[in-house]
């Protein structure tokens, strides 16, 4: 009897976090097979035995981003025994903690030039700006302050890691992110 095995130990998921670190290095021209499959130490074989060709990896990196940066996050704050100012705390804090924002750049880099990566980055804005706004709502504000609030949270959250050449320290993100957090949520 004979079985087959996958030729390499990497998992699918290994494979896309390399090509989500390669799209924030080099842009969408650098996620390719054969370089990627070197840096891992693997051959091209590998990426086959997991994806059915280049345009396949490029949906799962997309569905990846959109699941692991999005809604699992969302999932997992909303678990929190908390009230909606505790919930937004928390989320921004994960992301602080977790950097779940560092792809966000590259991808929106690679939507202005690719209309599947457009939609999907304009569905993920959509969800998470719903998911901000609604916590804001439950906190008592108005439709429109809600809407501004999270608006200006998320922007913050996208335009800092975006505008700062050279990173601040944890600390200091982390005491950003607490300070307009209380700003935002203070009457």
């Amino acid at each position: 009897m004979v079985t087959t095995s996958a030729p390499s130990k990497l998992s699918q998921q290994d494979w896309i976090v390399r090509g989500l670190d390669t799209l924030r290095a080099q842009g969408i021209s650098g996620v390719r097979v054969e370089p990627m499959a070197r840096e891992l130490g693997v051959t091209k074989g590998s990426f086959y035995w997991h994806f059915k060709d280049h345009d396949d990896f490029l949906q799962q990196l997309l569905e990846y981003w959109e699941t692991e940066m999005t809604d699992k996050i969302d999932a997992q704050v909303s678990r929190t025994r908390a009230g909606p100012r505790e919930h937004l705390l928390a989320l921004c804090e994960h992301i602080t903690y977790e950097e779940t924002n560092r792809y966000d750049a590259a991808m929106r880099a690679w939507a202005l030039y690719d209309a599947r990566a457009a939609r999907v980055v304009q569905r993920v804005d959509q969800k998470r700006l719903r998911y901000a706004r609604a916590l804001f709502l439950e906190m008592g504000f108005s439709e429109r302050q809600a809407d501004i609030r999270s608006r200006l949270s998320y922007f913050y959250m996208i335009g800092e890691r975006a505008a700062f050449l050279r990173p601040s320290s944890f600390d200091q993100r982390l005491q950003r992110v607490r300070l307009r957090h209380k700003l935002l949520t203070e009457r």
